[in-house]
């Protein structure tokens, strides 16, 4: 299905690229998986003719249509660029290296025209150093014909295996801008860009291919190679240049291939198995090794590149759950080393732990931290993890019971999981529920019994306080939260039952507001949304919110139920298999963010509790 917010993740421990449904280069994350985002513009293009029959386009735009695809259990990129005016077919393969900073695209050209035509190709760069324009420079290096872009110690080496036959560096809005001058192929050979104001500078370069013959390819390999000082980034490219590109081909699916063979993963019905390979491999891209913290989504409209610390906790227990426990365990050791003073967490952070745009309390994120190190522990057995967390646990817990009201006893006030609107929700107390439950058990393992006992006591206490004031008799079912009361039905609420096991799936209360959320939301392309009066995006069905449901069907053992619900989802995913984080309530097709980290774990937690009648 196509999807404006497609885009093809690709990484390393370092780096984190994304390549737009157009074949462009969307983001460049480097050295970290979510900052600093370096790419404004970069994109191919084509010169073909002679004279006046002579014409240029980009690749990304009109007349060319575009489809894509992984190739099979690797995150290399396939794009099929295709001109039926012009009579062009491009083929386009994209990889970043396991061990190298470094992007490879290689452009596979051929005409398909009866007669032979005159061809030249054009790739142009637009950075954004650092998230901004002021104070960059490129130049072009004679000796290594090499576009270099650079701003304090970032340093990108743009060239291609073969030399090139034209180039310029440019500024933007002045006669040396590359853009302009790329479209008629003439490039003015100016090797040295600089400016100080917020135009930015540009660059070009192009490949003269002579007279194309029919059924003939053209292949290009281009570098695209980053690094902290000159030296460094030249020395990189000039290395790739050496590679030969099977060799870099072989280790990029070895990379991964060696991932997806880890997976502890007990057979899946075959229709679901190739997007549960990709679900994974998607969140490899997104995991950081380095750090371990797990980017929500590599996009910035809108700006998901953060960690989550609750959609990071989804993840880290889909991971733990396919025998990923060395990923899961750094993860929850990035936890350990962000949190707060107080004992909390902040709304969102960067991947290095630094707080990152925040506008509230959320304590869902807190309890659902505490929540996983208890569940890490459950899979692994790990009494080592424990003693490592046990003070970040203890600090955690004492942060959540400080956060009680006094009147209800309930957690809060703070903002719920939709980060919306602040008050006593029945999600957030789900989940400290959850989390005091698994740290009573943490604490009974280390020995200590007392802290064991008052934390269960405390459990106990604050599963009173929700069946007491969330619960509504008039309803029939769990309001979204109290003072203020709010009526509408949520999907959240699930969470009472999962995955925090507050209620078992058969309470009555649970069935109750199971089935008024089920029968809330009739969408021209069904799925279940989040409340009915959402208004995000034009208030959508989520992947989340869908799996949610089909998990709780599979707690009930109505498997049926619960496969229609995953079919839903595996319908809707992207042309590249992969999942957004909603779908247009009216044409089905993906929209926001994509691929979002938790979308994806929570389709991984589904089939790992789905059961084949």
């Amino acid at each position: 299905m196509l999807s404006t917010s497609q885009q093809a993740p690709m990484g390393n421990r370092s780096t984190l690229i994304t390549i737009g449904k157009n074949g462009e280069l969307r983001h460049l994350f480097w050295p970290t998986h979510n900052y600093p985002q370096h790419v404004r513009g970069s994109l191919p293009g084509i010169m073909c003719g002679k004279g006046q029959n002579e014409s240029f386009s980009w690749l990304t735009d009109d007349p060319w249509t575009r489809r894509q695809r992984y190739l099979p259990d690797s995150t290399i990129l396939e794009t099929t660029f295709t001109d039926n005016r012009n009579g062009f077919e491009v083929r386009a393969t994209d990889f970043v290296l396991p061990g190298r900073d470094a992007l490879v695209r290689v452009f596979e050209i051929a005409s398909k025209n009866l007669a032979p035509i005159d061809t030249s190709f054009l790739y142009y760069n637009d950075f954004d150093i650092a998230e901004t324009p002021i104070g960059d420079a490129c130049y072009y290096d004679q000796r290594s014909d090499t576009i270099v872009s650079y701003k304090r110690n970032y340093w990108f080496a743009f060239g291609g295996e073969r030399r090139s036959s034209a180039h310029q560096c440019g500024v933007h809005e002045e006669a040396s801008d590359a853009f302009v001058d790329a479209k008629d192929g003439k490039l003015s050979g100016n090797s040295l860009a600089l400016y100080s104001g917020t135009r930015g500078v540009n660059s070009c370069l192009k490949w003269d291919l002579g007279s194309l013959n029919p059924g003939v390819k053209e292949q290009l390999v281009l570098l695209m190679c980053f690094a902290h000082n000159k030296q460094d980034a030249l020395s990189l490219i000039d290395t790739a240049r050496k590679s030969s590109l099977p060799e870099m081909v072989n280790d990029v699916n070895k990379y991964c291939q060696d991932w997806l063979r880890n997976a502890k993963v007990t057979r899946v019905p075959n229709a679901w198995e190739d997007l549960l390979r990709r679900s994974l491999l998607t969140l490899r891209t997104l995991v950081s090794p380095d750090f371990g913290g797990i980017v929500a989504a590599p996009t910035l409209e809108p700006d998901y590149r953060y960690v989550w610390s609750r959609d990071g906790t989804y993840v880290a227990y889909a991971l733990d759950r396919c025998g990923y426990h060395k990923d899961a365990e750094a993860f929850y050791r990035w936890c350990k080393e962000a949190q707060e003073p107080n004992g909390g967490w902040n709304q969102r952070y960067h991947i290095e732990r630094t707080p990152a745009p925040s506008w509230g309390e959320q304590e869902d994120q807190c309890a659902t931290i505490l929540w996983g190190f208890g569940q890490h522990y459950e899979l692994t057995k790990n009494r080592d993890f424990l003693e490592a967390v046990w003070p970040t646990i203890k600090k955690g817990v004492e942060h959540l019971l400080l956060g009680r009201d006094p009147e209800t006893g309930l957690i809060g006030p703070s903002l719920d999981l939709w980060e919306e609107k602040s008050a006593l929700h029945t999600y957030t107390n789900s989940a400290a529920c959850g989390g005091l439950r698994e740290s009573a058990e943490v604490a009974s393992v280390l020995g200590h019994d007392a802290l064991a006992k008052s934390w269960k006591k405390e459990n106990g206490i604050l599963q009173g306080a929700i069946l007491k004031h969330l619960w509504s008799e008039q309803n029939n079912r769990f309001l979204k939260s109290v003072k203020p009361v709010d009526n509408d039905i949520d999907t959240a609420i699930i969470g009472l039952s999962f995955p925090f096991c507050v209620l078992q799936p058969d309470d009555p209360r649970m069935l109750s507001t199971a089935h008024q959320i089920e029968n809330a939301f009739h969408y021209t392309a069904e799925g279940i949304g989040r409340y009915p009066s959402d208004v995000y995006h034009g208030g959508n069905p989520w992947f989340i919110t869908t799996l949610w449901m089909a998990l709780y069907h599979c707690q009930l053992g109505n498997y049926q139920k619960a496969k229609t619900l995953i079919d839903w989802s595996a319908r809707h995913v992207d042309e590249l298999q992969l999942f957004a984080e909603q779908v247009n309530r009216e044409n089905g097709e993906p929209v926001s963010a994509s691929p979002l980290a938790w979308s994806h774990a929570m389709f991984i937690l589904s089939l790992l509790s789905f059961k084949e009648a």
